[in-house]
């Protein structure tokens, strides 16, 4: 286990100072828009690098497993893929990466929001009939999807 932390793009955009080896993906480095988050990446000296096929696969399956894979970015799956191959802390605010991470196992560092307190698998309910569902549609009656969230304990 390394000392680094891994940090997606609310570390620059909020401006928050991190303790230890910074690293982040290039796909954060092209989220970041204005100057202030650019030049924050650079004096920090965060190292960029692309997460292993390997990783971004595991994290792929385990966004697919919680139901947050309807709401990440491909931004997302690297940070979490990157978090993983170095075993590293996850700096972030987003509540489905932070989610995904704690099935996963990486510690996080919130960044000015508190971090979630539960795991949550999402799962897709059936307007029609109730069933629960992978996919679009229900394949039962064909009524669209719509999200549920279920505490894990």
């Amino acid at each position: 286990m390394c000392a680094c932390i891994v940090a997606d793009s609310s570390v620059f955009i909020l401006g928050k100072r991190l303790e230890g080896e910074l690293i982040t993906v290039p796909a954060v480095e092209r989220e970041l828009k204005d100057i202030r988050s650019r030049m924050l990446l650079q004096i920090c000296g965060a190292r960029i690098e692309s997460p292993s096929v390997n990783a971004l696969k595991r994290a792929t399956e385990a966004a697919r497993e919680t139901g947050d894979i309807r709401v990440l970015s491909q931004a997302d799956l690297e940070v979490l893929a990157k978090a993983l191959e170095y075993q590293a802390r996850l700096a972030t605010d987003d509540y489905a990466v932070q989610n995904v991470a704690l099935f996963l196992g990486i510690q996080i560092e919130p960044i000015g929001q508190p971090m979630i307190k539960k795991r949550i698998k999402h799962t897709l309910k059936c307007f029609g009939c109730g069933a629960t569902f992978e996919g679009e549609a229900c394949p039962d009656c064909g009524t669209p999807f719509r999200k549920k969230k279920r505490r894990l304990r």
